[in-house]
């Protein structure tokens, strides 16, 4: 329902291909996140708390994008219209990567998690294959998700696809803080317990 709150103007040719890359932009990145994401983080110095407190106002700002964005009932004309869609398209692939792959779909916990797996994991052929096709299962799972969520919005007719889209930007937003509270409480944790006595 995120993907359609915040693709509420597209075409279905248009959010498949959109589905299309991030379904391969989240295998890339899952790949990536299991192999090389705890040297990547230590390379900048970024710890898990950092990454959930960043992930969580990236989800705040996009959910509140997604909750104020006007209704299709507020359009002007016709010829407006077409004008948004055809600068929409660019817009629409541009939001793959950010915000739909991360941090909506693979976000900071998702993260945490392949890579704490990919650190503890010991490389044999085995363990890598097997967590190269747990991703790749994910990431067809991403896609078929995507390229069919606009089935739903056909059901719900255009007010009813409105008022759920409104509801799921309200949940990111909520999901937003929640991270970032996660995050923060785990930073603000340890500068007390660094704070001389």
């Amino acid at each position: 329902m995120f993907f359609l709150a915040l693709t509420g103007k597209a075409t279905r040719e248009e959010r498949g291909m959109l589905s299309n890359r991030i379904g391969i932009y989240f295998f890339m990145m899952a790949m990536v996140t299991l192999y090389a994401g705890s040297f990547v983080l230590s390379f900048f110095g970024i710890s898990i708390d950092v990454l959930r407190v960043a992930g969580g106002l990236v989800l705040f700002s996009t959910g509140w994008l997604a909750l104020n964005a006007p209704t299709s009932s507020d359009d002007d004309s016709t010829e407006a219209q077409k004008v948004k869609t055809t600068h929409s398209r660019t817009d629409l692939l541009k939001m793959a990567f950010y915000p739909f792959t991360l941090p909506l779909t693979l976000g900071p916990g998702s993260i945490a998690v392949a890579t704490a797996i990919g650190t503890a994991m010991p490389f044999t052929v085995a363990n890598v294959t097997a967590a190269s096709l747990a991703a790749l299962a994910n990431a067809l799972i991403v896609w078929l998700c995507f390229r069919y969520a606009d089935r739903i919005s056909d059901r719900l007719g255009p007010s009813g696809t409105d008022a759920v889209g409104r509801i799921f930007s309200f949940i990111l937003v909520c999901l937003g803080v929640q991270i970032f509270w996660t995050g923060f409480s785990e930073l603000w944790v340890a500068l007390m317990t660094s704070l001389p006595k």
